[in-house]
């Protein structure tokens, strides 16, 4: 079902010139932005850079669903999920002392969900 998604979507970002010429970077994009993210998380990069980077991030996984790269999407939102275990660590040892960062938990749910998730439609294709 995800697969016909995938192709309708690609049909209509293919008749967009600016994705069109962006779908055949998607890997690129995805790494990329989650490198910057975790960047990002150690040293400030300011607000607008993070929320810059986060619809980039956005961009990324639309251009890799479009094409079916679903072993990116399980390493890109796997890496994304990491971060977030990170950041709730941060905030649960380092910060405050005792602090749930409620954000960075759901961050974790639902990011390792959709690795998981792409990681089973990676076996399935293999």
């Amino acid at each position: 079902m995800i697969e016909n998604v995938g192709a309708e979507l690609k049909k209509y970002l293919e008749g967009k010139p600016f994705f069109s010429a962006l779908l055949s970077f998607d890997m690129i994009i995805l790494y990329v932005s989650v490198a910057l993210m975790l960047l990002g998380d150690i040293i400030s990069l300011g607000s607008f850079i993070n929320a810059l980077i986060f619809y980039v991030f956005m961009l990324g996984i639309v251009l890799c669903l479009a094409n079916s790269n679903f072993q990116a999407l399980m390493i890109g939102l796997g890496g994304r999920a990491v971060i977030a275990i990170v950041n709730l660590f941060q905030g649960f040892f380092w910060e405050y002392g005792g602090y749930l960062s409620w954000s960075a938990l759901f961050a974790l749910l639902i990011y390792g969900y959709f690795a998981y998730a792409s990681y089973n439609k990676t076996l399935k294709k293999a």
